[in-house]
């Protein structure tokens, strides 16, 4: 599956993030479109937000360029091409001229049906826990938290982009390890295309950034990964246990915040910067050291978790446990209760 004019394919899909983001930072900064200095962030000077713009689009061409080229299917093309850039320009928007929280939430539970309705999940088959109708609300809610929660993670420089990478690379690895490429070429095409895109988009937002891929690029990115799911999971190409592996850091500490904000903030909704990630880069004074803590920690603990939830399948509860559990500790410690900002 990857012969040379794939890899070339590749390449240029990294090369035009590289002078998309390039060019496009110029345009932000002549048109005042910058992140400016406020009390919940974390930069100490203006810098230009909406880069997620760029890799956002060329996925999306990517997409279409394989849709046409018959290496993936109507659907595929319909979620990741169409779907995609809906949720990149929201996010854009937003960017912009800044959505309200409610209409926001409307046009995310819209991706979410969307995504539910083009890939025909099999409501009728989850009849015996749930009504299909309450089942595609539930299954709604969750991709639209998977959505905000990646947006939550991306309040430091290199953190998202970081975070979709390895995650990313870790699903190909998977796959690779259990010799399931020639049954996933679809899924892997569209990994590979969208791991290409955001390499080209790390050079200018690894800390410091010079660039922030705002929601453009975060709503972009839960959307893909929420989709990816529904994917593979139910065509059984990825472990629904291996994708919590792999998300073990970014929803603990996402989810774990909100909860204690439930709990103890009378305006939890409301913006902040006390997740455990924002509070030691605060402290420290440094994102690179907690990026690079965080990049660690997947490497040398969720990685080897995820590969043992396909090759030891027994032990896939123990796996998502062990996987959860330290970033849970980490986020009590180190989030809303180290620090109320």
């Amino acid at each position: 599956m990857i012969s040379l004019s794939f890899i070339t394919f590749l390449s240029i899909i990294y090369a035009s993030c590289l002078l998309g983001t390039f060019c496009y930072k110029k345009f932000a900064i002549k048109y005042n479109i910058v992140s400016n200095i406020n009390y919940r962030t974390l930069h100490e000077e203006p810098t230009p937000r909406g880069g997620g713009l760029v890799f956002g689009f060329v996925f999306i061409l990517s997409i279409f360029f394989l849709y046409f080229q018959q290496h993936i299917s109507h659907d595929l093309m319909l979620v990741f091409g169409v779907g995609s850039c809906f949720a990149g320009l929201i996010g854009y928007i937003d960017d912009i001229v800044s959505i309200s929280p409610f209409k926001k939430l409307i046009f995310q539970f819209l991706l979410a049906f969307w995504v539910l309705t083009i890939f025909r999940v099999d409501l009728v088959g989850y009849s015996s826990l749930l009504n299909s109708w309450q089942y595609f609300l539930v299954a709604s809610f969750l991709l639209v938290w998977l959505i905000n929660a990646y947006n939550f993670i991306d309040g430091i420089d290199g953190m998202a982009i970081s975070a979709a990478i390895l995650i990313i690379s870790t699903l190909v690895l998977t796959i690779y390890i259990v010799d399931d490429s020639r049954n996933s070429i679809e899924l892997m095409l569209i990994l590979l295309v969208l791991l290409a895109s955001c390499i080209g988009f790390l050079f200018f937002n690894w800390p410091t950034a010079s660039i922030f891929m705002g929601d453009s690029g975060s709503i972009f990115l839960g959307y893909c990964f929420g989709a990816l799911i529904v994917y593979s999971t139910i065509n059984d190409k990825i472990s629904f246990f291996t994708w919590l592996i792999v998300f073990g850091y970014y929803l603990s500490d996402t989810t774990i915040t909100t909860l204690i904000r439930i709990i103890i903030v009378k305006k939890w909704y409301g913006t902040h910067r006390s997740h455990a990630y924002q509070n030691l880069a605060r402290v420290l004074k440094n994102h690179s050291i907690v990026t690079n803590g965080v990049i660690i920690y997947h490497l040398l603990w969720l990685l080897p978790l995820a590969i043992s939830s396909v090759l030891m399948p027994e032990f896939k509860f123990l796996a998502v446990l062990l996987a959860f559990l330290p970033s849970i500790i980490w986020a009590v410690k180190f989030g809303p209760l180290f620090s109320m900002d």
